[in-house]
């Protein structure tokens, strides 16, 4: 599929010539992309302490797993999972965030199963249970959902769901793929370099990541999603949080409030930080023992693996990851509304 949805239009930027850069610059912008590297495009795995749920937390989820390689060669995992008796006409795809894979997710994805539908997940390159010594890169996740997609080829419609980088690959799928109608971001971002404002606060330090993750991937590098932002017939949900301390809502959910497609409706929630479909009192208790957990470290008051299980041991998993009925009442409604045909060549929308 990734081979067929070519012709990607090139975004109208400045072209970049190392040859009229004097060598300091290319010296910053090389400690830049280092840091870039060393800091994002990483192995991610759990943190083997912090406890995470597994499908048999949830009596009678059923989950089917598999796995492929993808175009770099690297064994990709994949997991379904649902409730018997699920609508067999759609399939949420749900797009994990940077991190160790769809198992620090389970409560969103099992959140959307009880309500009814199937999920499809996976754990990118680089990620979790799949293989691969660090990310290649921030496409590199829209590559891997796409080339799943491609393989199980799919009959009922599929509604792309996700969460921070995730968020972006859900938008990076709907835009590239007509079958994708609708789709649900939440604490994504436009682009690369409206998601690396948030860590380096300078457009200008922005701009040379964006130009490296171009050259990483020619193809998925100059995807323009602000012109497919501003256009589409797609029906999108950006959930998005103010005080966001790692996707800038300014650079992203402004932007798109900004571009007033009316097919594109943004909620904006406060006091979220980077996770607004967890319910305010999973936030207060999450930042409270994962901020007590930290602070313990740098401490060195945990040294050992043992010590830091035994913080964890008397602090139940589900009420740092309790979800907000009000948010997914939202998600819900999209995902459960009629398709409508759509205006260009009678396609179902």
């Amino acid at each position: 599929m990734p081979e067929e949805a070519g012709g990607i239009p090139e975004r109208k930027t400045k072209q970049f010539s190392p040859g009229g850069i004097s060598a300091e610059r290319k010296d910053r912008m090389g400690v830049i992309v280092h840091i870039y590297k060393k800091n994002f495009l990483q192995r991610y795995d759990r943190d083997e302490a912090i406890p995470y749920h597994s499908g048999t937390d949830f009596p009678g989820l059923v989950c089917e797993d598999g796995s492929f390689r993808n175009a770099g060669d690297v064994t990709v995992r994949y997991f379904t999972y649902y409730y018997e008796g699920y609508d067999s006409s759609r399939t949420i795809l749900f797009c994990p965030g940077m991190g160790p894979g769809h198992a620090a997710y389970l409560a969103e994805i099992e959140t959307l199963c009880r309500a009814g539908y199937r999920v499809l997940t996976l754990d990118y390159a680089g990620c979790g249970e799949s293989g691969g010594d660090r990310m290649p890169s921030v496409n590199g996740p829209t590559k891997d959902a796409m080339a799943l997609l491609d393989l199980l080829k799919p009959q009922e419609e599929i509604i792309p769901v996700g969460h921070s980088l995730g968020g972006y690959t859900a938008l990076n799928i709907a835009h590239l793929l007509p079958e994708v109608s609708r789709a649900v971001i939440i604490s994504g971002f436009v682009s690369i370099a409206d998601e690396m404002i948030g860590f380096v606060r300078f457009p200008f330090l922005a701009n040379i990541i964006r130009r490296y993750e171009k050259k990483l991937d020619p193809r998925f590098g100059t995807l323009d999603n602000r012109a497919y932002l501003a256009e589409t017939r797609d029906r999108l949900l950006w959930i998005h949080s103010t005080d966001d301390p790692m996707v800038n809502y300014s650079h992203n959910a402004g932007q798109v409030i900004a571009l007033g497609n009316p097919n594109v409706r943004v909620i904006t929630a406060e006091h979220k930080r980077h996770n607004p479909q967890y319910s305010a009192e999973a936030l207060e208790t999450m930042n409270e023992w994962i901020g007590g957990y930290n602070r313990l470290i740098r401490e060195k008051q945990l040294t050992t693996a043992e010590e830091k299980k035994a913080y964890f041991a008397d602090k139940p998993i589900g009420r740092m990851t309790a979800q907000d009925p009000a948010v997914y009442e939202e998600i819900l409604r999209l995902i459960g509304a009629e398709r409508k045909l759509d205006h260009k060549e009678g396609r179902d929308k």
